[in-house]
């Protein structure tokens, strides 16, 4: 008798938690910030030479497409550069299906020795960086 009492609180409960889970909002995240060589993302690397390109990858996940995304690149022990303002600024939109997204910054001349880092945005909240050197 007291099994039959159980049942309905039992299926209740257990109605509680997946109508809980069912409505259980993720929050966007942005993870595992990284430099890279190249475009494949492959080989990451902190270092680069003065004619190289730079790559940062990051993956997203729960992040809505259209989310607004920027890289904000700065020159931190460069003469005459600040290393508070960003010399370059690089924007994106997610894509649908997309869940990892890079940046590629390039010059036409060579990049001077000294550090860097580049700061990740997305919908205008600072969400990670990365620091790297040019030798």
């Amino acid at each position: 008798m007291k099994a039959k009492k159980l049942m309905p609180v039992l299926f209740a409960v257990l109605a509680l938690v997946f109508s809980t889970l069912a409505c259980a909002s993720f929050e966007p995240t942005v993870s595992n910030i990284r430099m890279a060589t190249d475009s494949t993302g492959d080989t990451t690397t902190s270092t680069y030479g003065p004619s190289d390109d730079f790559y940062v990858f990051f993956d997203t996940a729960f992040v809505e497409t259209g989310t607004a995304f920027e890289g904000r690149w700065y020159a931190l022990d460069i003469e005459g550069e600040d290393p508070n303002v960003p010399f370059s600024t690089i924007d994106y939109n997610l894509e649908e299906s997309v869940s990892t997204v890079y940046f590629q910054l390039f010059s036409d001349v060579d990049w001077p020795a000294g550090n860097y880092r580049v700061d990740i945005y997305m919908a205008g909240v600072k969400v990670g960086d990365a620091l790297f050197s040019v030798q």
